[in-house]
């Protein structure tokens, strides 16, 4: 009986988790989807929610340096995973992972606007590289690892005399990033900008996180790829939590009670 208390408050507990982290992107999409892009020059003194697409450009601030391949970019998220075993099942666990990014520029034609990507949900398209163990890392990548205490080489090996053995476990270094010139949809706060330059072509206005907008997004597709994007992984959370919870409750629940 007790078992089955346990195992009913687990299903109940995971299953929550899954559908409120799913409810939560669903969401997301919801206020992406019902709104259209304005133009940039309508931006000018605009306070408030808004969408934009266009292209990224570099801002006052220049670019900054995406760590696993050096690429100059505006903005990036990075994640480094390992895949680990127990038993007969494997796992990717996260060792390391953060953002970077400067302000940069939104041109969609019309005029030109600020961006202060701080804070922003990113959805950028991914550029992951997998090294099995016993595989020398790529240079940039070595001088990540040589940089970071949360991540390890995997690259030993033992001499059996007749052949090696690698030892170590399988590593994931995921990087996503904004390239200047990339196609550029972002759905934020509009403030007030600083004072700007006669001939910049910069309408006053900032585009960032605010207490106003439900959400803050960066993507590097159109509007309704991003909301794809989003989708795809609140269906399947919120899909799965649903089934936890219909499990828990049809054929567990009768047991305890």
């Amino acid at each position: 009986m007790v078992l089955a208390q346990v195992v009913a408050l687990a299903f109940l507990a995971v299953g929550g988790f899954l559908l409120v982290t799913g409810g939560r992107e669903l969401k997301t999409v919801f206020h992406i989807l019902r709104n259209d892009p304005l133009p940039v020059r309508e931006l000018d003194g605009h306070t408030g929610p808004v969408e934009i697409v266009g292209t990224a450009g570099e801002g006052d601030d220049g670019t900054v340096t995406a760590p696993f391949t050096g690429s100059r970019c505006l903005a990036y998220t990075y994640e480094v995973e390992e895949l680990r075993s127990s038993g007969k099942s494997s796992s990717w666990h996260t060792l390391d992972s953060g953002t970077g990014g400067v302000d940069f520029v939104v041109d969609d034609g019309t005029d030109r606007v600020r961006v202060d990507p701080t804070g922003a949900d990113i959805h950028f398209e991914s550029h992951t590289v997998t090294v099995p163990p016993g595989t020398e890392l790529p240079d940039r990548l070595a001088e990540y690892v040589a940089s970071t205490d949360e991540v390890d080489a995997q690259d030993r090996t033992v001499n059996l005399l007749v052949t090696e053995l690698s030892i170590g476990n399988k590593q994931r270094f995921t990087e996503r990033r904004l390239d200047v010139g990339e196609d550029v949809y972002v759905y934020g706060s509009a403030r007030r900008g600083p004072p700007t330059e006669w001939g910049s072509g910069l309408v006053d206005a900032v585009v960032g996180g605010g207490e106003g907008t439900p959400v803050f997004v960066i993507s590097d597709t159109t509007e309704r790829g991003t909301a794809w994007r989003i989708a795809r992984g609140g269906l399947w959370r919120a899909g799965i939590g649903v089934v936890l919870l219909v499990f828990a409750l049809v054929f567990v629940a009768p047991v305890v009670l």
